[in-house]
């Protein structure tokens, strides 16, 4: 297995990046056998920024398009673990687009999504909001498993013992 990604080029010339890594969360989810077996991390990147910028309405149907073609390619016994990044603090703003693209979706009929968000201090003692969660086709055999193993990893998560 090998990580792959799918570009995507918007109406306004932007690139979009929609990536499957089976190795993304390995180190962290060594004690979760289906996550482990069946897990892929997933994510999405914007590649360029124009100075002026409009959401295009199809690049949440798109990327939701891949997500579901990529559960389906694989028997739909896949499970795609995801995070919104942090690091410009902009989580939140990612976090409600997502959910907007998956609310909108007509995957979302098929497809199962759950969605965690873990709230901490940082050492300025400023809350900081961290999500993550999972997709998962409706058609798993192993989506009870799945969500009984993710429950207890986030739950560990927020307790700080991963």
């Amino acid at each position: 297995m090998t990580k792959m990604s799918f570009p995507i080029h918007s109406s306004q010339q932007i690139t979009h990046y929609v990536y499957f890594d089976p190795y993304q969360y390995v180190d962290h989810i060594d004690n979760y056998p289906a996550l482990l077996r069946l897990g892929y991390g997933f994510g999405f990147q914007r590649m360029s920024i124009p100075n002026t910028f409009d959401a295009d309405p199809l690049v949440g149907k798109t990327i939701s398009r891949i997500i579901f073609d990529f559960i389906e390619e694989r028997s739909n016994e896949v499970v795609l673990l995801y995070h919104c990044e942090y690091i410009d603090k902009k989580q939140k703003g990612r976090d409600r687009i997502f959910q907007e693209w998956y609310d909108n979706s007509p995957a979302k009929e098929l497809v199962i999504k759950k969605r965690i968000e873990i709230n901490q201090t940082d050492s300025s003692g400023n809350r900081i909001s961290f999500f993550m969660g999972y997709l998962v086709s409706g058609k798993n055999r192993n989506k009870l498993k799945i969500d009984e193993e993710f429950s207890t990893f986030a739950d560990k998560l927020i307790a700080g013992k991963p």
